[in-house]
């Protein structure tokens, strides 16, 4: 009895550890499995980021240009304003205030960024800092939005009203130009006014003080844009180091 109770005991073991090995195997082979559909994953994820980062590169780089050259045509009007006579030229005062109304302002592309944080996927990707960068995106064009409405309300809120008062808006739509959003859209161009303009009623520092607010606000949305720009560009480095085969 003793020796067939060692025997029972010795096969119900050996039952045990089959079984236990066999457990094993099958988590390792469901790890190793799900590990490929990760990768799997996290490559078809990375690929997407990058197409997604580049778009936004390239939109923030040229509306960087757009505000680049407001705030030049802000500063030439200001010194413009100082200048012994500034309204010698209506022309060319026509042309500077239209200048200083044309920047811009981008919509960043976000929806694959939003998708994986929103769907759990961001843990599928292993590197930290890139994932630290994709829950970041949405405060960083928070704050570039936010100077944006600040600088649209300013100019809408006090520079048109002031204007309006004093100079026809409606001479600035011969100088209106829509090649930086649209290579195809073509404006039906307004006539010069036949009403005479007020230049001599105009205060000058209220007049130079409006744009100075003006370039200022410029100066916070370029700024913005120009940290977003390197942003983008240090988050595409870290992609494509993610996305290299021997990385």
């Amino acid at each position: 009895m003793e020796n067939k109770t060692g025997k029972y005991f010795k096969y119900a073991i050996g039952e045990i550890l089959l079984v236990v090995i066999g457990i094993l195997i099958a988590l390792s082979l469901n790890n190793w499995k799900e590990n490929l559909a990760n990768l799997g994953e996290e490559s078809r994820i990375l690929d997407g980021l990058k197409q997604e980062f580049e778009i936004n590169l390239a939109e923030v780089s040229r509306n960087i240009k757009l505000n680049t050259l407001t705030k030049e045509s802000t500063v030439e009007l200001i010194y413009h304003i100082r200048s012994e006579d500034a309204f010698a030229n209506s022309r060319y005062m026509d042309s500077l205030l239209n200048a200083v109304y044309m920047f811009g302002s981008f919509d960043a592309q976000t929806g694959l960024i939003e998708e994986v944080i929103g769907s759990g996927k961001l843990s599928v990707i292993s590197d930290t800092e890139l994932r630290d960068r994709l829950t970041s995106v949405s405060g960083l064009l928070d704050n570039l939005e936010e100077d944006y409405i600040i600088r649209s309300n300013y100019y809408m809120d006090h520079i048109i009203p002031f204007l309006s008062k004093y100079v026809s808006l409606a001479n600035q739509d011969q100088y209106m130009d829509f090649s930086s959003w649209s290579n195809t859209y073509k404006t039906i161009e307004l006539s010069e006014s036949p009403f005479i303009q007020k230049y001599d009623e105009i205060d000058l520092l209220q007049f130079e003080n409006l744009f100075a607010t003006h370039k200022l606000n410029n100066d916070f949305v370029t700024l913005d844009e120009s940290d977003l720009k390197e942003f983008f560009i240090q988050t595409l480095e870290i992609i494509n180091h993610n996305l290299e085969p021997d990385k």
